[in-house]
């Protein structure tokens, strides 16, 4: 994989994508190499960000508040991952249901931009964050589009967008439970 490849799997069914069809990794290589990193990533984001620049994000909330709205990330995150993989493979319309791990492999690798955009936390701006975390969403967006076409139909059909829409309609729920439940101890 070159270091284009990931911006080229954004706006392509092809590229990487094709490479990625090849292997099947188990559900414990895709969790160690793309959701561990992510969570831990996304993670270290919050708590660097309430040690450096708490009063920013929420002036009387203690840095323990903090602690436990990061741990609640990590763990949420490790649960959205194989629920997101059994939406792929219930919308999947095949002869057959792909494996599991395929699925799971294609969930793990949608959220990526958004674990990515925590790395805005390093500078105090909510608006900014926001931003960049919506530009995650959108990109999160792409990638399950393209690596659904590129995995599982192959045709870059409105059964294909159809089926994007819904997965992405779900995670969209999930995301927006995992922002509400990291709320939750900062109210």
């Amino acid at each position: 994989m070159s270091p284009l490849s990931p911006l080229r799997m954004l706006w392509s069914s092809g590229h990487s994508w094709d490479n990625l069809s090849q292997s099947h990794p188990t559900l414990a290589a895709s969790f160690y190499r793309l959701v561990l990193p992510g969570s831990l990533l996304g993670t270290a984001m919050i708590l660097f960000a309430a040690s450096f620049h708490g009063d920013v994000y929420g002036p009387e909330v203690s840095f323990a508040h903090w602690v436990v709205v990061s741990l609640l990330f990590m763990v949420t995150n490790w649960l959205a991952v194989p629920l997101m993989a059994w939406v792929i493979r219930q919308s999947v319309h095949a002869p057959s249901r792909p494996a599991f791990a395929d699925c799971y492999r294609l969930a793990a690798i949608a959220p990526l931009p958004i674990w990515l955009s925590t790395l805005t936390l390093l500078l105090p701006s909510p608006l900014f964050n926001m931003a960049c975390g919506l530009i995650g969403l959108l990109a999160s967006g792409l990638l399950l589009y393209h690596g659904l076409d590129a995995l599982f139909e192959h045709d870059d059909s409105v059964s294909t967008q159809s089926m994007a829409y819904t997965v992405f309609s779900v995670g969209a729920l999930v995301w927006l439970f995992v922002a509400a439940l990291l709320m939750m101890p900062l109210v």
